[in-house]
């Protein structure tokens, strides 16, 4: 079976979907059976990737008029991608990493074209919310797009029940063409299950680029709101120009914060690995892949019980979650998490051993087969 994955990230690894495009090189290794090569405007001319025989390169630029609208915008350079690539490499499928993106493809290729839908943020946007934003337009119109691509696409996937059920009720597909495929990490060694040591400041991880809708405000008052103890907050995703809003929103002597910004996933790795809590309180979260890789690397877990939080959380077994803006009760549960080191313990590990059995690269790579096996017979 030949597989062309295409996706607009890829070398600079910021989000979930770019991680998992990451690894999808290693079925070329894994399965002999299998060939499968990527299709991305995000790799280097110069680059010295592992696995640049295997990559196809886009040259694309985005100007300050195509880049808000940058999904539909790559239909056509994608579409002719692909079908100048398939003389070289005749794949018998060919997925999106962005649904909208492979539109034209799927109305033009006779090959079976599948596309991947990773967040809400789209589904979200109705008349009923309406804003004069250009934010919200832009929403509402990819939202329209996602519904095309529902109806033109061979296949569908999502990472989340959530998004599962969330699609089937906004867009209306054949429940058949929908598949869930969660999104996977890299297993590398059981962590150390550390204590906290409550001599020091306690030390609190935040990753999450989209700050606002990762909760950092809640965050931030919730740990105000516990002036017995001081804490060292390390704020990873949003950009350098969030800087000074973030710093604007803390007013409390006990709360010091590192802005370290965006960085790369070693770094985050071991970011992890040395903090005491891992608290993203999100407002909204299609999935969250920046849960499984804390509970993997063995760090308390603290969200909230939006979107697809809950399946990554077992429901609370592998970690706490409250609800989404209410910085007193996030808090009150900091306070508990500090206090019981007994059920601290007791969930890092119930963690660490649900995402190896449910969510490892190996499954994840194995389900994603299983999909577009469907679609290769």
């Amino acid at each position: 079976m030949k597989i062309l994955f295409c996706t607009n990230t890829f070398e600079n690894v910021l989000n979930g979907p770019a991680k998992f495009a990451g690894y999808l090189l290693e079925l070329n290794r894994l399965d002999a059976n299998v060939e499968i090569r990527i299709l991305t405007e995000d790799i280097g001319i110069d680059s010295r990737h592992i696995d640049q025989a295997f990559i196809f390169r886009l040259h694309l630029e985005l100007n300050r008029f195509t880049k808000p609208w940058g999904f539909i915008y790559r239909m056509f350079p994608y579409y002719r991608a692909c079908r100048d690539i398939r003389r070289l490499f005749p794949f018998d499928v060919v997925i999106f990493n962005n649904a909208i993106t492979g539109i034209w493809s799927a109305i033009q290729l006779k090959t079976p074209v599948l596309g991947m839908i990773n967040d809400d943020s789209s589904l979200g946007a109705s008349i009923d919310n309406f804003q004069k934003s250009r934010k919200w337009f832009r929403h509402f119109i990819f939202r329209f797009m996602e519904k095309l691509a529902c109806y033109c696409m061979e296949g569908i996937i999502v990472n989340s029940r959530f998004l599962q059920n969330l699609v089937l009720k906004a867009y209306k597909p054949c429940p058949s063409k929908l598949h869930l495929l969660y999104k996977g990490v890299s297993i590398e060694g059981s962590p150390n299950f550390g204590k906290l040591d409550l001599q020091s400041p306690v030390s609190v991880l935040f990753v999450k680029s989209d700050f606002v809708r990762g909760g950092l405000n809640d965050l931030i008052t919730a740990l105000g709101l516990l002036p017995e103890y001081n804490f060292e907050l390390q704020i990873v995703g949003p950009g350098v120009q969030s800087k000074r809003e973030i710093f604007s929103q803390n007013k409390y002597p006990n709360v010091h914060i590192d802005f370290i910004g965006p960085a790369p996933q070693t770094l985050i790795k071991a970011l992890m690995r040395q903090n005491d809590l891992f608290i993203v309180p999100s407002r909204q979260e299609a999935f969250g892949v920046a849960n499984l890789e804390a509970l993997v690397s063995g760090i308390p877990v603290i969200s909230t019980n939006v979107g697809g939080i809950p399946e990554v959380l077992n429901d609370g077994n592998n970690g706490w979650m409250v609800d989404p803006e209410k910085p007193e009760v996030l808090a009150n549960t900091i306070r508990y998490v500090i206090k019981n080191p007994t059920e601290r313990l007791e969930k890092q590990k119930k963690g660490y051993a649900f995402v190896c059995q449910n969510f490892s690269k190996t499954a994840v790579l194995n389900r994603f087969l299983a999909t577009v096996n469907i679609y290769s017979l």
